[in-house]
C-alpha cells in the first residue's frame, strides 16, 4: 500500500515541481520583458523631447573657447518662460576630438531687465534640475555692470566616445513687469560662453 501512494504522490510531486518551474521562468520571462520595453520606450520619448528644436550646436574639437549670443528682442514680460536649446559635441560632420575634453559653461548677461536664468542638461525643465549657482554680479572697467551665471560642475567629454549634450536655457521675464515702463526700450545682452581645457 506504501508502496502504491509513494509512486502516486512521488509522480505528482515531481510533475508539480516542473509546473512551477515553468511558471517561475514564464512570469521573470514576463517582467523582464516589460521592464526592458518600458525603459526603452522612456528613452525615446526623453531624447526626443530633448534634442527637438536645438538653436545652435557648438562642436568642441580642442581646446578652445566658444560663444554666442541669445537674440532677445522679443523678450516681454510674461507668465510663460522663454526656452533656448542648444547642444555641445566632442564631434562634428568631419572632425572628432582626439583628446580627453574638460568643459564649463557660463553665462554672462546685462542687467537692464529683471531676468533670471535657469540652465538644464539633458533634462527637461519640467523634471529636470537647473545647473547653475546663484548670479554674480561684476562691473567691467568701463563700468558697465553684469550678471555672471555658472554652472555647478564641469563636464567630460573622451575621445574614444560621440557624446553630445543638450542644454536648455530657461529665461524668465515675470508679467509683473507688464505695466511698467521703465523696461519699455530696454534690451539684455544674453552671452552664452563655453570654455573647455584638455583632461591630463
Amino acid at each position: 500500500m506504501n508502496n502504491v501512494i509513494n509512486k502516486l504522490f512521488g509522480n505528482y510531486a515531481e510533475e508539480k515541481k516542473k509546473f512551477l518551474l515553468f511558471a517561475f521562468l514564464l512570469l521573470a520571462l514576463l517582467f523582464l520583458s516589460f521592464y526592458l520595453l518600458r525603459a526603452a520606450y522612456a528613452r525615446y520619448q526623453v531624447d526626443a523631447k530633448i534634442n527637438a528644436d536645438i538653436d545652435r550646436a557648438l562642436y568642441i574639437i580642442g581646446e578652445e573657447k566658444l560663444s554666442f549670443n541669445i537674440e532677445t528682442d522679443g523678450i516681454v514680460p510674461s507668465n510663460t518662460p522663454y526656452t533656448y536649446r542648444f547642444s555641445v559635441s566632442n564631434f562634428n560632420e568631419t572632425n572628432m576630438s582626439d583628446v580627453d575634453i574638460n568643459y564649463s559653461i557660463n553665462i554672462r548677461t546685462t542687467t537692464n531687465l529683471p531676468i533670471t536664468l535657469s540652465l538644464y542638461r539633458n533634462q527637461l525643465p519640467e523634471s529636470g534640475t537647473n545647473i547653475f549657482s546663484s548670479p554674480v554680479t561684476k562691473r567691467d572697467a568701463d563700468g558697465a555692470w553684469y550678471r555672471i551665471y555658472k554652472t555647478n560642475s564641469t563636464y567630460d567629454f573622451y575621445y574614444a566616445t560621440r557624446k553630445t549634450d543638450v542644454y536648455t536655457l530657461v529665461i524668465n521675464f515675470p508679467l509683473v513687469y507688464a505695466n511698467d515702463t521703465t523696461y519699455a526700450n530696454y534690451l539684455e545682452s544674453i552671452e552664452v560662453n563655453i570654455e573647455s581645457k584638455q583632461i591630463v
